[in-house]
């Protein structure tokens, strides 16, 4: 998985464990400030999200905290 993030940000931390807890592996790219990561999350997502966190699972965009969560629930 791919977490789209800010070290300042307790729910990109709380995603990245609730996936690490689930064996899914996770790369963390911090946007902070850096518009080309910026943009290359809003690629990914599809759409012009500027909130985080914004997860990426193989390929796919599942969105923030609580879509995750769905996602883990019916694994």
């Amino acid at each position: 998985a791919t977490v789209y993030g800010t070290p300042k940000c307790s729910w990109c931390n709380r995603v990245s464990k609730m996936l690490g807890e689930n064996e899914i592996e996770v790369e963390k790219i911090d946007v902070s400030g850096n518009k080309v990561l910026i943009k290359e999350m809003q690629k990914a997502a599809g759409k012009k999200v500027i909130t985080v966190p914004q997860v990426i699972i193989d390929g796919n965009f599942v969105g923030g905290y609580t879509e995750v969560e769905r996602f883990i629930n019916r694994l």
